[in-house]
């Protein structure tokens, strides 16, 4: 099954990456904010998916012309060969490129509706309730696609300040590893985005970590506050006092970036200490995921390899517009010659 899948801006490769794991995608075709693949996976699956906005079943396609409108005429003649489901559904027809609505000629127009109805024995209903099916066009794409509409769960709202669910889903994604035993970390939780993401997979138990926990000026999501395996501290990030040594399975977290809150200390300097405490607790076979602004990429790599970690990934993504860095590692283990010096990372 051929399958277009929109998501936000700038974060196709994780994109790509996530839907090869989780529905064992092909990408045949990426752009920055679309995707199509082959998949054998069940469309409430693919629908389902938290990173995407909306997808589509793609029916078939036609040659790209100079205009939609010109391959709306060759899509209608297309039709009764696609083999549409025989629903009796009603239902309507949208017509999109690049990712914007737009229209085409009703002669044009009328002569898909009418290929539908006959294909699908459904009737026109134009402000929605049934099945749509889109006309699309994407700018490199020498197709133009005809599909039909998955259903889209209604997705819970951003807290203010918060990553987006998709985004932290797709940082959660990054890290490849979960466990029925692992506890995981985030020591700058915030309302907990990125806790929420993790726990969709095996977990034992997730711990936030806010200092906005302690005066109240940071709220936990109230699905995450209801919860009995996910734990509240308030804990400084840079000394994380509350919690032992070598207890940590996976930290995944997203540190100020110094653009619009102020700090006691510059965003790598705090980035940098909070290094240390998260060496401290992490297990030797641990991982770390850590989202940072891409104008402080340079600094945090620096910081990492010095607090004993190894980059084994990193990808370069757009947050709300914002250009940032996303990487990806783990402890490098300690020479059994020399235990307090740290293995270089490869390519430093």
């Amino acid at each position: 099954m051929k399958v277009l899948c929109m998501h936000t801006a700038g974060l196709g490769e994780l994109v790509a990456m996530s839907l090869a794991a989780d529905v064992d995608a092909h990408v045949v075709y990426a752009d920055d904010s679309a995707v199509v693949i082959n998949t054998k996976a069940a469309e409430s699956k693919i629908g389902s998916l938290a990173y995407v906005k909306n997808c589509f079943v793609v029916l078939g396609s036609v040659p790209r012309r100079r205009d939609l409108a010109e391959a709306v005429g060759t899509v209608s003649g297309q039709v009764p060969g696609w083999r549409l489901q025989r629903t009796g559904k009603p239902y309507r027809l949208m017509f999109s490129e690049d990712g914007k609505l737009t229209g085409v000629p009703g002669n044009a127009r009328a002569r898909l509706e009418a290929a539908v109805s006959r294909a699908t024995a459904g009737r026109l209903q134009p402000r929605g309730g049934g099945d749509e099916y889109w006309t699309i066009g994407r700018r490199d794409l020498d197709e133009i696609l005809f599909c039909r509409r998955l259903p889209r769960p209604k997705r819970p709202e951003t807290p203010k300040g918060g990553l987006a669910p998709d985004v932290a889903t797709l940082i959660v994604n990054a890290i490849g590893r979960s466990r029925p035993g692992d506890v995981v970390l985030d020591p700058f939780a915030g309302s907990g985005a990125l806790i929420a993401a993790r726990i969709q997979q095996p977990f034992r138990e997730a711990i936030c970590s806010d200092l906005g926990f302690a005066d109240g000026s940071v709220r936990l999501l109230p699905q995450l506050a209801r919860r009995k395996d996910v734990r509240a501290l308030s804990d400084d990030a840079r000394t994380l006092t509350s919690l032992p040594d070598d207890t940590i399975d996976v930290v995944v977290t997203d540190p100020p970036w110094g653009e619009f809150d102020q700090q006691d200390s510059p965003p790598s300097e705090l980035v940098a200490a909070a290094l240390g405490g998260i060496r401290r607790v992490l297990r030797d076979n641990g991982s770390l995921a850590m989202l940072v602004a891409r104008r402080l990429a340079g600094e945090v790599a620096a910081e990492w390899t010095g607090s004993g970690f190894a980059i084994k990934k990193s990808y370069d993504l757009l947050i709300n517009g914002h250009p940032a860095t996303l990487f990806v590692g783990a402890p490098v283990p300690v020479s059994a010659d020399d235990p307090t010096a740290a293995t270089p990372v490869p390519g430093s």
